[in-house]
């Protein structure tokens, strides 16, 4: 709690007491202040001793003792100027100490009081409490009061329940929107969150930066080319300014969406850049199959003073992987290791073992992994046993794919590749004996699904489903393309 600070009034005269705090602890700065009208209405209340062990950062609960010893003193008013910060309440038993306290001098209908406990319970993830708070009188609510409880549902992942608040808002601001956006995104329901956009801009909300940030991500994972051209026409058509977290989403989200020519043009024209806006561009190079360019920008990466982070290794060990440059690659994780202290992550390990896999390199990667700081993932084991594949090694494939199916024995594609390994070395018991085991042990597949953007729209397909509002006229196209395609002589299976 930074500051704390009260007033104690009479009709006539209304004399002022303030208590203000400077946190976090060791506190520099304590001082009670009180107004000349205060010290002739009354004397002023006398505080209790500090203990010295307050003054000391083990004592983080310090602003609540002298909170709630100013009101044991009865250093209170009619109408407070400022509530408790919930910074200081790492637990909920301060916060509801303060919440009584507040209920008991007459503080807890005040609005901005109501907003405050909001925050505070929502912060303590303890949303009930908050809920109940915010029930008490949704009347005495403003759109603080109703953007503070939207908050506290979304990060508890209660979304549906924060989509029925966000609909029965008497009153929504740009943060409200932003809100439900950045909650969707976060909880996994991309498609939602854009949908929201859409209805946002129907409304003639002016986006904010976090709003337009949060949108070209999206559109990065999902690979909406046509719906990230639309946020960039809304940054251009609003004359949002390029700063570099926009700029950075922006070149993230044209070279993931397979414009990589667009996203170097922006990378290019931005005045100012972080290491984050370099990162992309790399990371974006190197997934395009353009490693010597993602190796030159990284050299002037560093020349520009700029220090690496993961990341940055990530993507120019990537481009190594990609372009089977097998020496440089082992020259970048040393350089990482050594020149810069970055200890190897997953994503570091299996860049350097899908590159040793791809030049054949099996049993260099298998020492790797059997080095490795961390514990190697299903998805590694499946990239050497890909590489085993490719090359012949069929005794390591067969070790390989054993563990596989023993750390994951619900993936089919580890069945899969193993039966492929004997099938190659002509061991045809083997192979019914893997596509026994793989029926016994996957019961059934995910369906896979699709994203499709028209006129937009974005629509979700899976297979097999018959729900999409379009399904019967889909079928139908599907059904005259078959009759078509065998009337050419061609033969087709729709279904």
């Amino acid at each position: 709690m930074h500051t704390s600070s009260f007033r104690a009034t009479t009709p006539a005269s209304p004399p002022t007491f303030s208590l203000y705090f400077l946190s976090p602890p060791p506190f520099r700065s304590r001082s009670i202040t009180l107004s000349p009208s205060s010290t002739q209405s009354r004397s002023p209340p006398s505080l209790p001793s500090t203990p010295s062990s307050a003054a000391t950062p083990k004592r983080t609960h310090h602003p609540l003792f002298l909170f709630l010893s100013t009101l044991q003193c009865d250093a209170v008013s009619s109408t407070p100027t400022s509530t408790p910060s919930p910074s200081c309440c790492t637990n909920t038993n301060p916060g509801v100490q303060i919440h009584a306290h507040l209920i008991k001098f007459g503080y807890a209908c005040h609005v901005f009081v109501r907003n405050a406990l909001i925050h505070l319970y929502c912060e303590c993830s303890c949303v009930d409490s908050a809920k109940r708070v915010f029930a008490e009188d949704t009347l005495c609510s403003d759109v603080v009061t109703w953007n503070s409880m939207l908050a506290g549902a979304v990060r508890n992942g209660e979304v549906r329940f924060a989509e029925k608040m966000f609909d029965e808002m008497p009153e929504r601001d740009v943060v409200s929107w932003s809100t439900m956006i950045t909650g969707y995104v976060q909880n996994g329901l991309l498609e939602d969150g854009l949908e929201c956009f859409r209805d946002m801009t129907e409304t003639r909300v002016r986006p904010n930066e976090a709003i337009l940030v949060t949108l070209l991500s999206v559109s990065a994972q999902l690979g909406l080319l046509g719906y990230g051209g639309v946020v960039h026409s809304t940054i251009e058509g609003l004359r949002f300014p390029m700063t570099v977290p926009i700029g950075t989403a922006l070149v993230d989200m044209y070279a993931k969406c397979g414009c990589i020519e667009k996203a170097r043009i922006l990378f290019d024209g931005m005045v100012k850049k972080d290491v984050w806006t370099w990162n992309v561009m790399i990371c974006g190079l190197a997934s395009h199959d353009r490693a010597k360019e993602a190796l030159t920008l990284f050299q002037r990466f560093i020349d520009e003073g700029f220090r690496p982070v993961n990341v940055t290794f990530v993507g120019v060990l990537n481009a190594c992987s990609r372009a089977g440059l097998v020496g440089e690659g082992r020259h970048y994780f040393k350089l990482m290791v050594d020149g810069y202290g970055i200890q190897p992550e997953m994503e570091h390990y299996g860049c350097m073992v899908d590159l040793l896999a791809r030049a054949g390199l099996v049993d260099d990667a298998v020492r790797l992994i059997e080095g490795m700081t961390v514990a190697p993932d299903p998805v590694m084991w499946a990239t050497l046993l890909d590489a085993c594949k490719l090359h012949g090694y069929a005794e390591m494939g067969e070790k390989i794919g054993n563990k596989l199916i023993e750390l994951d024995p619900t993936h089919d594609g580890h069945y899969v590749q193993l039966a492929g390994i004997y099938a190659k070395a002509r061991k045809w018991e083997d192979v019914i004996r893997i596509r026994g085991l793989m029926s016994e042990k996957i019961a059934s597949k995910v369906a896979g699904w699709s994203l499709i953007e028209v006129q937009d729209r974005v629509h979700r397909f899976v297979a097999g489903d018959r729900e999409h509002e379009c399904s019967s006229d889909i079928y139908k196209m599907l059904e005259t393309i078959g009759l078509r395609i065998a009337e050419a002589g061609l033969f087709t299976k729709v279904s």
